[in-house]
């Protein structure tokens, strides 16, 4: 008896990407020492062939991320840590002029409102129109 084949899709698009990372990782296999490892077990005082009661996580960068790394230096770093904070400062400015352009047209589309429906017939618009008019009688 013959497999059936897999139809064209999704499915058989992961069955095939899962296998080609099964054999590139076969082929490169990752590093037995991970970027800052050491300094963790040196930091634990752990043997290195000792494993720790609760889970480990240890991020393994990949050679691009490792090249980028080694790379910074303090004025580089500070440069990004201006530049962090000059885009939390943008997107706070952002959500406030946001709020006030929706505060205003809220403002204009009831001050419409209240001219077509007419600003006679409400008594407490009545009274804020003489409030602002300066008409207090």
């Amino acid at each position: 008896m013959q497999p059936t084949p897999c139809p064209p899709g999704p499915a058989c698009g992961r069955a095939a990407l899962d296998a080609l990372g099964q054999e590139v990782g076969r082929a490169l296999p990752p590093p037995v020492d991970g970027l800052g490892e050491s300094l963790v077990r040196r930091a634990l005082r752990e043997k290195p062939g000792d494993e720790a009661e609760e889970d480990r996580l240890v991020v393994r960068f990949g050679t691009e991320w490792r090249t980028f790394i080694r790379r910074q230096n303090p004025d580089r770093l500070a440069a990004l840590d201006e530049l962090i904070d000059a885009r939390i400062e943008h997107r706070a400015l952002a959500r406030f002029y946001r709020r006030v352009r929706h505060a205003a047209v809220a403002v204009t589309v009831a001050g419409f409102a209240i001219a077509q429906f007419g600003i006679d017939r409400l008594p407490i618009v009545r009274q804020i129109w003489r409030l602002l008019r300066g008409d207090l009688r």
